[in-house]
């Protein structure tokens, strides 16, 4: 069944503009003599299976909850982004580039200096945190990228060797994106936080779904703080 870009970027759970850009990019759709893209249902499921994205979930088992509007949130931050599975990529920097690819990022984002700069802090010290989580993120916390905190949770393809410390590959890479540096480190004290918890890291390894996981979420920052 033929989609237009509103109904197709709905199945996705990313923005028009993101549909329209990968179109533009050749990657998915036609398009029409009047300038419109289509796209046909079956072809874009099995595209964007390919490349993780979880159809028809879209990011309703996130926004079904009840969203802490506080810009520290944990919960807030990743119903702004994305919870992937099965993103391709041998390398930490391959799957970083896919992971600039698939952030709901808005248009005017210059998703090249945004790899830039991933790939800037990867060269100081591997963001591997050890249990095969790893936590990319920009060497400086900016604007230019997100105007209010946004997580990706990427469950790779394979694993990784992310020159994590204790040598264990990645399964799972966690994008934090942060407009400011306070509100970076709001957000990350509490990634750390569920990171310590053992049915977390667990559910990451297992590829949870994404209801699941934003549930689980949801209930382990009740806790934060406390």
């Amino acid at each position: 069944m033929p989609l237009d870009l509103q109904q197709a970027a709905k199945m996705l759970g990313v923005s028009p503009a993101t549909v329209r850009r990968w179109a533009r990019q050749g990657r998915l759709g036609v398009m029409r003599p009047s300038g419109e893209f289509r796209f046909e249902e079956a072809e874009l499921g099995r595209w964007a299976r390919n490349q993780g994205l979880s159809i028809g979930e879209g990011k309703s088992p996130v926004t079904a909850l009840s969203v802490d509007s506080e810009a520290q949130s944990l919960i807030a931050a990743v119903s702004r982004g994305h919870i992937l599975h099965k993103v391709p990529g041998v390398s930490a920097g391959e799957v970083l580039s896919n992971l600039v690819e698939l952030a709901p990022l808005d248009e005017s984002c210059n998703r090249l200096a945004l790899l830039e700069q991933l790939q800037g802090r990867e060269g100081l010290a591997s963001t591997a945190l050890g249990n095969g989580v790893a936590l990319p993120h920009p060497r400086t916390p900016s604007k230019d990228y997100v105007q209010k905190p946004m997580v990706v949770i990427a469950m790779l393809d394979g694993v990784v060797d992310w020159k994590a410390l204790d040598g264990e590959p990645v399964h799972t890479a966690i994008l934090l994106l942060g407009p400011s540096p306070k509100e970076h480190l709001g957000v990350l004290s509490r990634i750390a936080f569920a990171l310590r918890e053992a049915s977390f890291v667990s559910a990451l390894r297992k590829h949870a779904s994404a209801e699941d996981l934003t549930i689980l979420i949801a209930k382990l920052e009740e806790g934060f703080g406390q």
